[in-house]
């Protein structure tokens, strides 16, 4: 009984929209229906059977309406009850006794001022003083100031309950736009690295099937078994690594998705600063002529640093190993100091290639690493070609540093 009682009353709060336990509005009701008891017995109206009697219909009537129909009453009905019931309790005055009805009077005003809002419940008070008044002047009800404390701390409490039910609706509210802020930049995240690892392994299978292409080209020109057979096992090496490539790269994304589906993947390091100089080999084994520039430790920077650095410089190869053209090439500054670092990846535009204004997923996602690391990063065109800058903290100078990689500049 208690726990479908106690279901029936969740429902209707929750089809309604208010978020108070259960127990709230059942405690109210039950001393509302103790108030109208305890003032049939001090009229002596509970036996033999009273016409007073009919205050415990009129208690009851709001809350089992709403019980069972789950239609919610407004308040100017819903107090009907117990204020009449407290108008007839009251008409008839109790000597020597705790009269208990105008306690109807201070819970309803609680109740409607936790549900309903301030005005309302004040309107509620207002009528219940009304009432102690008239009561007082007429059949001469007795402690009318103790009865007016009763309503205004009705009015107190339900005030407390109203303002405890906004706080948690505004609290609820913002835990779930934070929730909601967190899964889309999560979203984001995940499908930057997917991104960056697709166009990293595509722009290095790109150039090996390029290589490969070429030298297949040169055993059509060449009738030397030697030169052929050189240019065969070239191909065969750049095709091999082409598909090194792609299985790591499946693996890679295959890893990253399963992450995001139930977070259950194996942990591996990531990328950092030091990691550069390896992506750049990387790159340059694969037949695109990088040079690499470096001074100070990458490896000192912060491990958020040093990846978002990582992929700027993933994601800008990529680009010119896509959009470079047969003789693409780069060069990559970085340097490191106590002030922060500063990254320059510049190449030449091609002949008859014009100037875009740089918008795209790539730069987008490359905008949105720096922006993570309160970095500032510029892409465009320069003297240079194409450049892409980046500075995190206050940036320093590019000087000339060692150069730690050339590959197949002239």
């Amino acid at each position: 009984m208690l726990r479908w009682l106690r279901s029936g009353i969740e429902a209707n709060l929750d089809h309604h929209g208010i978020l108070y336990p259960w127990w709230v509005p059942a405690v109210c009701t039950f001393g509302q229906l103790v108030a109208v008891v305890g003032s049939l017995w001090a009229r002596d109206a509970l036996w033999p059977l009273d016409p007073l009697l009919l205050c415990v219909l009129l208690v009851l009537a709001p809350p089992v309406v709403q019980f069972r129909t789950r239609a919610w009453l407004p308040w100017w009905i819903d107090i009907l009850g117990p204020v009449l019931a407290a108008v007839l309790l009251l008409t008839r005055p109790v000597e020597g006794a705790v009269d208990l009805a105008p306690a109807l009077l201070a819970l309803a005003t609680a109740e409607i001022t936790a549900r309903d809002g301030l005005r309302e419940g004040l309107a509620v008070a207002v009528i219940g003083g009304a009432v102690v008044v008239g009561a007082t002047l007429g059949p001469g009800l007795t402690g009318a100031p103790v009865h007016t404390l009763e309503l205004v701390l009705g009015f107190v409490v339900g005030a407390m309950l109203l303002w405890q039910m906004r706080a948690l609706v505004a609290e609820r509210a913002a835990r779930e736009r934070a929730w909601d802020q967190a899964t889309t930049a999560e979203r984001e995240r995940i499908a930057r690295e997917i991104h960056d690892l697709v166009a990293h392994s595509l722009s290095i299978s790109l150039l090996q099937v390029t290589g490969a292409r070429r030298a297949l080209r040169d055993v059509t020109a060449s009738a030397d078994p030697q030169e052929t057979a050189d240019a065969v096992a070239e191909v065969d090496a750049a095709l091999s690594d082409a598909e090194q490539v792609g299985r790591r790269a499946m693996a890679d994304i295959r890893r990253t998705v399963s992450a995001m589906a139930d977070g259950s993947a194996d942990r591996h390091a990531l990328p950092g600063g030091g990691d550069i100089a390896a992506l750049v080999r990387e790159m340059s084994g694969a037949g695109l002529a990088v040079e690499y520039d470096e001074q100070g430790d990458p490896g000192s920077l912060p491990a958020a640093t040093g990846l978002g650095l990582y992929r700027i410089v993933q994601e800008s190869l990529a680009n010119v190993a896509r959009h470079g053209g047969t003789d693409a090439h780069a060069r990559v500054r970085l340097r490191v100091n106590g002030s922060g670092a500063h990254l320059r990846i510049t190449n030449p535009l091609p002949a008859g290639r014009p100037r875009g204004d740089g918008l795209g997923s790539g730069l987008a996602g490359m905008q949105a690493r720096a922006a993570q690391l309160g970095a500032t990063l510029e892409a465009g065109p320069d003297e240079e070609g194409w450049a892409v800058d980046v500075r995190t903290r206050s940036g320093v100078e590019l000087p000339c540093g060692r150069t730690l990689w050339r590959s197949g500049l002239a």
